[in-house]
């Protein structure tokens, strides 16, 4: 599988300045490009400037070190193999960043499926693992139940929004994916935002697996 690549997390540099921390799932990089072309041509629709996500553990400062998030993440991770998603659900949610909007998602399609509960499992597991060492930015997101989604529109208005999510079910539109790696991404402080990633394998996987093009 090959990932869309940006600039990867070195320890060293990361030890500097930590910013804000989050952990996510990337789009591979064909499934990747083909939702990004379709947010292209939708009216209303938009994509992230650092690339498709599925956010597992969302923005935090650290508590600790970098080398113990980096181990934290590692033991918890080798702990799974790799499994499949599949997102084929559009909806339409209230925006959490501008509560009389509307954000747009494409999200887990069946939330009972086994395969899709392993992605619940993992989160949990890496909100646990991670605990000691974060101070969430948004600690109301965790009390929401988790629905894992790829994000496709933000700050839309209800007829908008509604008119997004009906031509994501005509075409139809849908992801399917096997998981082999969550990656710990921060966000640099300073004027112009910028992303760092650093890729943390499921257990079986090798990284130069992951950074392959």
């Amino acid at each position: 599988m090959t990932f869309f690549e940006g600039p990867l997390l070195k320890m060293a540099e990361m030890e500097q300045t930590a910013g804000l921390l989050s952990v996510h799932i990337l789009l591979p990089e064909a499934i990747e490009r083909r939702l990004e072309r379709w947010t292209e041509k939708m009216p209303g629709a938009s994509w992230p400037t650092w690339g498709g996500h599925i956010t597992l553990v969302p923005n935090f400062v650290l508590r600790g070190t970098m080398e113990e998030v980096r181990a934290t993440l590692e033991a918890a991770c080798v702990q799974w193999r790799p499994f499949a998603v599949r997102f084929a659900a559009p909806m339409s949610v209230q925006d959490t960043t501008r509560p009389d909007y509307c954000a747009v998602f494409l999200a887990v399609e069946d939330l009972k499926d086994a395969e899709q509960q392993r992605l619940h499992d993992l989160r949990e597991s890496l909100l646990t693992a991670l605990e000691p060492l974060r101070e969430d930015v948004r600690p109301e997101l965790l009390e929401k139940p988790f629905l894992p989604h790829v994000t496709l529109a933000l700050g839309l208005g209800e007829a908008e929004a509604l008119k997004l999510v009906q031509a994501m079910r005509a075409e139809p539109l849908e992801a399917e994916f096997v998981v082999e790696s969550v990656w710990l991404v921060r966000q640099t402080p300073g004027e112009e935002k910028r992303y760092e990633r650093y890729p943390i394998p499921l257990g079986g996987v090798a990284r130069a697996e992951l950074l392959r093009d």
